[in-house]
């Protein structure tokens, strides 16, 4: 069934903009000047990893942290349910046990005796209202529609932008102090896994009593506490949480993320050890390994990069518009741009997700629209019947994107003949912003990245509408939404994945976005921190030490 758009008013993912990876496990040395000021034989012990990082730009309650900044803050403030480990396996964190006997009504279990910062006792009460005031659309949070599996979102949350129609989560049913259930509107067989994500984070009574206090003061029950107000111009600073009674217990003084707007930045003060952590992006990826060393650390695992097209616009929904996206696609050599651009530290897609998530397959049927064949490039432009338009390719400024989208129009003048160029925007918030808008009128870079290790994650988050369908294109497929639902309800991984992998073959013929390469997670640190450890899902900047 051809796929049709449809207009989002949906999240946007702009969190899958960025590698999470590399945002939590990386900060400068920071000075005890550098600190808030206080005690001063307080502040002299404070000696807190310093990690890059970029401005939240507003709140970090869960159901609001959509982008980048805001979710380094929530997995610094917040533990939720579960977790995804360093072997991308599932942990239980706040929860002792999550079960089904149909994939459709789970009972969760509490550990006992857990607490937040400010010592109040965790319950089922913090997770049932978290969701409930997350999920009303009086409350505008942009990253609630994580929680639209849960049967009754829909009443909190109408598709059509009016009024909510009840006051309470039908799903959701209080047992006990320590118990609770939650039954969701279909089958979801991998539920669990998706309880990793930020907007399943609780939140505490303090924050139902006054929601602007909270912004101002904000409590959470992760390892980590605010120590001060977040300056939007230089940085955020965090104490170890006292209270604390989870697993991810630290293993330095706390945390100070400053906020950078360059790349070149904060390589240059990481190789100062002005920063502890940090990624090596843009330039800094074709000397990372001379200059740093043992400290440059490098993997699988980063997120996929792709140019993502505007499918509000009639041209670009026709067939003709469909022709062209696959020309684009077929003339770009992704081997050229991954070796001379990324140095070797990407390599080219071959479809939508990324490998080592579970079920990955490099070898889909339509997966050859993701070669480089200029020749029938050439002939579905002509099929077509050419482009004589500007194709601007869209990116934010302030990330390191010049140098490959400059390499991406280049190859499409020279294999195609069209006025391809970069078309940079300041900054990422004026980037989304206008996204969000539809002033682009030609594709834009997009990074997606999965936030637990299932095949779907991406597939769901970013181009469903039963996930919020963030890839901000208004593409939609009911065939694609039907296969990932068969997929939901299977109990066997495998046989999951056989349903995933052929929505992924509809992507593949109606191409929403264009796949191009799958980045390297990168790593680079300090001589003054050790034990540093990427993860591709949250962050594991608790195990890193800092020489006092």
């Amino acid at each position: 069934m051809k796929g049709k758009t449809k207009v989002s008013k949906l999240k946007t993912r702009a969190g899958a903009l960025l590698l999470a990876a590399a945002l939590f496990a990386s900060v400068p040395a920071c000075s005890s000047d550098d600190a808030p000021s206080g005690d001063a034989t307080t502040e002299a012990k404070y000696n807190p990893i310093s990690s890059s990082g970029t401005a939240p730009g507003g709140d970090f309650i869960p159901t609001n942290s959509e982008e980048s900044g805001r979710k380094t803050i929530a997995w610094l403030v917040f533990d939720g349910l579960t977790r995804i480990g360093s072997a991308n396996e599932l942990i239980y964190e706040n929860a002792e046990s999550v079960t089904t006997t149909d994939a459709i009504t789970w009972t969760v279990k509490l550990k006992p005796n857990q607490l937040f910062a400010n010592g109040e006792k965790l319950t089922v009460d913090n997770y049932i209202d978290a969701w409930t005031w997350g999920s009303n659309i009086s409350n505008a949070q942009i990253a609630s529609a994580d929680l639209s599996v849960i049967a009754g979102y829909d009443k909190l949350h109408p598709s059509d932008g009016t009024p909510a129609t009840a006051t309470t989560f039908e799903g959701l049913t209080r047992v006990d102090d320590l118990t609770f259930t939650i039954k969701l509107s279909r089958q979801y067989s991998s539920f669990p896994l998706l309880l990793s994500a930020v907007p399943f984070f609780p939140l505490p009574g303090s924050f139902f009593d006054n929601p602007d206090a909270w912004r101002e003061t904000p409590v959470g029950n992760g390892p980590y506490q605010l120590k001060g107000k977040i300056d939007d111009s230089d940085g955020a600073y965090f104490d170890v949480n006292p209270n604390y009674t989870g697993s991810r217990v630290p293993e330095n003084d706390g945390v100070y993320i400053r906020f950078y707007t360059s790349p070149d930045a904060i390589y240059s003060d990481i190789l100062a050890d002005n920063l502890d952590l940090g990624s090596a992006s843009g330039a800094g990826l074709l000397t990372a390994a001379a200059d740093f060393g043992d400290r440059f650390i490098s993997g699988p695992g980063g997120p996929t990069q792709t140019l993502t097209f505007p499918l509000w616009d009639e041209y670009w929904q026709s067939d003709a518009g469909l022709k062209v996206r696959q020309a684009i696609s077929l003339a770009i050599d992704r081997e050229q741009i991954t070796q001379k651009v990324f140095n070797g530290l990407a390599v080219p897609a071959k479809e939508f997700t990324q490998p080592g998530l579970n079920g990955w397959n490099g070898n889909l049927p339509g997966s050859d629209i993701l070669s480089f064949d200029p020749v029938k490039a050439k002939a579905l432009l002509a099929e077509a019947g050419g482009f004589d338009k500007d194709l601007p390719i869209y990116y934010n400024a302030d990330g390191a994107h010049k140098d490959w989208v400059e390499a991406v129009a280049n190859q499409l003048q020279l294999n195609l003949g069209i006025n391809a160029y970069p078309a940079p925007v300041t900054t990422f918030s004026e980037f989304l912003e206008q996204r969000a808008n539809h002033e682009f009128t030609g594709p834009w870079r997009a990074s997606e990245i999965p936030f637990n290790p299932g095949l779907d994650d991406i597939l769901r988050n970013v181009y469903s509408i039963n996930g919020g369908a963030s890839s901000g294109s208004d593409w939609f497929s009911q065939e694609y939404e039907d296969l990932l639902a068969e997929g939901w309800k299977q109990t066997d991984v495998n046989a999951a994945n056989a349903y995933f992998n052929q929505a992924q073959e509809v992507l593949l013929r109606e191409l929403p976005a264009i796949p191009l390469w799958y980045s390297y997670r990168t790593q680079i640190h300090s001589t003054l921190v050790s034990n540093v450890q990427v993860s591709a899902f949250g962050s594991n900047t608790y195990l890193i030490h800092k020489e006092s």
